[in-house]
């Protein structure tokens, strides 16, 4: 094991995960990761801030076209889930050679894909904003304007979000804090300039907004670019493999086929609740803005699982995969109580921080509300999906998440009838609770199989 951890120090920034103290070790990976996450979200919490005193028109808009947003993030987790799996179990073996091309294969597949989304939205932005028949060409009008600025930013956004996990998987979660960190000042700084102006200049609206963000974004990547010079993280001397790329693929598309699910399913789930009007797209998107504090925070301890488990099995070391899992699950139930609360006790204070008006915030108040109860369950998912990567078996998530987002749909059409909006949230709500559940079972169980078989073996 010793010549294994002194391997590791050909890539610098790199950490050993399969030594020492678990909980110290899951602790220093997880908590850089979590303030990263915190950063990321903060662009559109920011972005929302300040787009909200425009009114809901301006917030429905850049909520309609985050959807396409979301959905090329969505796609990219092909490549970065399952390059930063195959690192950490290079990481975890001592094979450095490979996970340095695995490195640049997953760079070369994401900068291509980047471009290809490009060019698909800015061909159809037009029918993409259409299809929400929103019932205002001016909100319309806004929404493809955010869109066509943001899907620029795609290809950053994608390299960005796999220069972080790189950094995770090699036990290495404080520079990616750093750069975001830097990123999120300029986003700070430039939102309210760009959006409502400063002197002779007028500002652009939900433009600037978009502005901002894609230039926070391209400085990200160049600091990134920066400061992994000398890591070989960008390696000039591994050649392109096939079979690499599809090895890597193969480990994500399940994810992705989840993600991308998950965002259609909330395209139609959209458009079901525009039947109650723009005010309640507004609702939503400020909603998820709101609840993105909590799965971030759990996103950052599913990053560091992800990456602790992923050279624990490269190792071999299922003792630390159990006892890291319950650790985990401890961490995770406490963080998910405590917001469950907050939502649930707090959900007007919460809201009025985004739109002010009275109808907005009667509907916002029963969204938080309805969503505080499933906080814990959805904390306890977001976390065991980690668990699942780092080991390798990608699938198992994905088809639980597939089959309860979809219920969402028949149970949003049921629970609309009596309860009108709120039979939408509830619908939200009730599939969370059940992934929770099932996804933990399920690990429990194939971590039982392991050791099983481990013992056998």
């Amino acid at each position: 094991m010793k010549k294994v951890f002194l391997d590791l120090k050909e890539l610098q920034g790199t950490n050993d995960l399969t030594q020492g103290p678990i909980m110290p070790t899951l602790m220093k990976l997880t908590l850089p990761i979590i303030a990263t996450n915190f950063i990321s979200t903060t662009y559109g919490l920011v972005d929302m801030i300040w787009v909200g005193r425009l009114g809901s028109g301006p917030v429905a808009a850049i909520g309609t076209a985050s959807f396409f947003i979301n959905l090329a993030i969505a796609l990219s987790t092909m490549i970065t889930i399952g390059t930063g799996i195959k690192v950490a179990f290079c990481m975890g073996s001592g094979q450095i050679e490979k996970a340095k091309s695995y490195m640049k294969n997953g760079f070369t597949m994401s900068i291509l894909l980047g471009l290809l989304y490009m060019s698909l939205v800015l061909l159809t932005n037009n029918q993409l904003i259409g299809f929400f028949d929103l019932g205002s060409d001016e909100v319309e009008r806004m929404a493809r304007q955010f869109l066509m600025i943001s899907i620029f930013g795609t290809v950053f956004s994608i390299v960005n979000t796999l220069f972080a996990t790189l950094l995770n998987s090699m036990g290495n979660s404080k520079q990616p804090f750093q750069i975001f960190s830097v990123g999120l000042m300029v986003n700070i700084v430039l939102d309210p300039f760009l959006i409502f102006g400063w002197g002779s200049f007028e500002g652009w609206g939900v433009a600037g907004a978009a502005t901002a963000t894609l230039t926070a974004n391209i400085l990200v990547t160049a600091l990134f670019i920066i400061k992994t010079r000398k890591s070989e993280i960008i390696s000039n001397t591994s050649a392109w493999d096939i079979r690499q790329m599809k090895e890597v693929i193969r480990m994500g598309l399940p994810i992705t086929i989840q993600r991308v699910t998950f965002t259609l399913i909330s395209i139609v789930i959209a458009k079901i609740i525009v039947r109650f009007g723009a005010d309640a797209i507004a609702v939503q998107k400020v909603g998820i803005q709101i609840e993105s504090i909590s799965y971030m925070t759990i996103g950052g301890l599913q990053g560091a699982i992800a990456a602790f488990f992923g050279q624990n099995y490269g190792a071999r070391r299922l003792d630390r995969i159990g006892q890291g899992y319950r650790k985990a699950l401890i961490l995770t139930s406490i963080f998910g109580v405590i917001i469950s609360l907050i939502f649930i006790a707090f959900p007007q204070q919460l809201f009025s921080l985004f739109l002010s008006d009275q109808t907005s915030l009667e509907l916002g108040t029963d969204y938080m509300r309805i969503i505080g109860f499933s906080q814990l369950f959805m904390c306890m998912e977001l976390m065991t999906v980690g668990a699942f990567n780092g080991i390798g078996q990608t699938h198992i998530p994905p088809i639980f998440s597939i089959i309860f987002t979809a219920l969402r749909i028949p149970l949003a059409l049921i629970l609309s009838e009596p309860f009108g909006l709120n039979g939408v949230w509830m619908s939200i709500a009730l599939s969370s609770v059940f992934k929770g559940v099932i996804l933990v079972f399920w690990f429990r169980r194939s971590l039982f199989k392991m050791n099983k078989q481990q013992i056998n073996y």
